[in-house]
């Protein structure tokens, strides 16, 4: 029992660090925003700087380490499509994150493949 209630905490932490995530405004010239955007992204062992560096594969399985459930990380990656338009390395990680998804989550979804087939 103290297992589901740990998951449930653990699945509420990310899903509000999803939600931050999604309500910054993505203006990487800006520097509050880096610092802003680092706060978060610390609280999955990343930083903006580490996250462009990072290979898209690595990031899937950073994101897994950090127990994201598969909805969560797929939101994740939506915000890094979202990014892309402003720092398109982005895009790269963004497909390869979504592909993780499709073969590890043992589950085929159109609409993860949809949105791979789009970048």
């Amino acid at each position: 029992m103290l297992n589901k209630g740990t998951k449930s905490e653990e699945e509420r932490r990310i899903e509000s660090i999803v939600q931050k995530l999604s309500s910054i405004g993505f203006t990487p010239e800006d520097k509050k925003f880096i610092e802003d955007l680092d706060v978060e992204l610390q609280k999955i062992g990343l930083s903006y700087e580490q996250l462009l560096i990072t290979e898209g594969k690595d990031l899937a399985l950073h994101l897994h380490k950090f127990n994201f459930p598969w909805d969560k990380m797929e939101e994740f990656t939506d915000l890094l499509v979202k990014w892309s338009s402003q720092e398109p390395s982005l895009k790269a990680k963004a497909k390869a994150v979504y592909q993780y998804i499709q073969d590890e989550s043992k589950a085929f979804s159109f609409n993860i493949m949809t949105k791979i087939s789009r970048l």
